[in-house]
């Protein structure tokens, strides 16, 4: 399998009061084309800042970031949507409308974007809503008209920020479960970061745990379930022994003060 993003030896740190503070060090991971990984760790360890990184919304690091074999930043901006924690949806823009401004802000056509979005809506479970506005909108709407923009990019690889952290309990399982079968059906190739095991295991092909001192990529877990991946009768031991595995893992990095 081809290597869609490379990630070496990446560092952050940043001046307190004139003193160097190391974020992260020598972090390394790779993602291959059309799959799915999740970065675990504890709160402040730096995962955001990794997809920051990614998608040249952060600019001064250490180590490099390769995508297609292309280390550049610019290449950073054509390959990779950004979908982050809060679904940043215009509040003056109706459903449609804040489902096509990144391709409004890239310059595309507008009336094949309207197009396009138009196509899609039924998929993404917005038929018939194209223009309500985001006040009217519950919170699992608002992060599908989210998701719709990222998709509509057409970008190769997905950065996923705790998509799903602000959703209740129902609405959150709800929303893992299309997620899943949309991200099969447009081959994705996706960067998580979450909080919630369940959610790593149930969506990834590998998931990466942050932790150690100074901070890196400290265990990878393969996630050999077959997919569509639900819990079941049939897959709920395996279900539970990674997330277990996984939980043990995390609880080596937490930090003995909290």
């Amino acid at each position: 399998m081809d290597k869609l993003l490379e990630v070496k030896s990446l560092g952050k740190s940043f001046k307190s009061k004139n003193v160097e503070k190391t974020i992260f060090s020598n972090i390394n991971f790779h993602l291959f084309d059309q799959e799915i990984i999740s970065i675990i760790g504890p709160s402040g360890c730096g995962k955001s800042t990794i997809l920051n990184i990614i998608s040249g919304v952060e600019s001064d690091f250490q180590g490099e970031v390769i995508i297609k074999g292309q280390n550049s930043s610019l290449k950073n901006q054509s390959e990779v949507s950004y979908m982050q924690q809060k679904d940043l949806l215009l509040p003056w823009r109706n459903v449609l409308e804040n489902s096509i401004l990144g391709l409004e802000i890239n310059k595309l056509n507008k009336n094949k974007s309207r197009e396009n979005a138009l196509r899609l809506l039924p998929e993404f479970g917005l038929e018939g809503s194209e223009n309500m506005f985001p006040r009217h909108l519950s919170g699992g709407m608002r992060q599908r008209v989210s998701f719709l923009r990222s998709i509509l990019l057409e970008r190769p690889i997905m950065l996923l920020d705790e998509p799903f952290s602000a959703l209740d309990s129902i609405t959150r399982s709800k929303m893992h479960e299309w997620v899943s079968s949309i991200l099969m059906i447009n081959k994705k190739s996706v960067v998580l970061v979450t909080h919630d095991i369940y959610e790593a295991v149930l969506l990834s092909d590998r998931v990466l745990i942050m932790g150690g001192s100074p901070i890196n990529i400290c265990m990878e877990f393969e996630i050999n379930i077959n997919r569509p991946r639900f819990k079941s009768p049939n897959n709920q031991k395996i279900f539970s022994k990674y997330e277990k595995d996984i939980s043990d893992e995390l609880l080596k990095h937490v930090p003995n003060n909290i």
